[in-house]
């Protein structure tokens, strides 16, 4: 287990890979990837952002039509600051569906 002020530098490092991949920044989002797992190789964040670089990076090398439409555009979410009055600050977006979002929060009381 990484130390707290490790787990900020990753907790950084992975709202930005969040942000690469929104803008599908594929070189940067696989440098921030490769950044987190080095401070910890089994971050699964960091597993799934070094995959989806590497499979972003091959279709604009050569997917062509076909790669551009395999994927569905994401819908552009702004992060709520907290939920619950102020008790959960929301860190960043896990996913989301038709009608549900889902996001990484921390307890500010624990």
């Amino acid at each position: 287990m990484v130390s707290e002020r490790i787990q900020r530098r990753i907790d950084t490092l992975l709202d930005e890979a969040d942000a690469s991949f929104g803008a599908r920044d594929w070189v940067r989002l696989r440098e921030l990837a490769s950044d987190v797992l080095k401070l910890d190789p089994e971050n699964e964040d960091g597993r799934t952002f070094a995959t989806a670089a590497s499979e972003g990076l091959q279709q604009s090398l050569g997917g062509g039509a076909a790669a551009t439409s395999a994927a569905p555009p994401i819908k552009q979410v702004v992060l709520p600051a907290s939920f619950v009055g102020g008790r959960y600050k929301v860190l960043r977006l896990l996913g989301q569906g038709g009608r549900k979002t889902v996001y990484l929060a921390r307890d500010e009381r624990l």
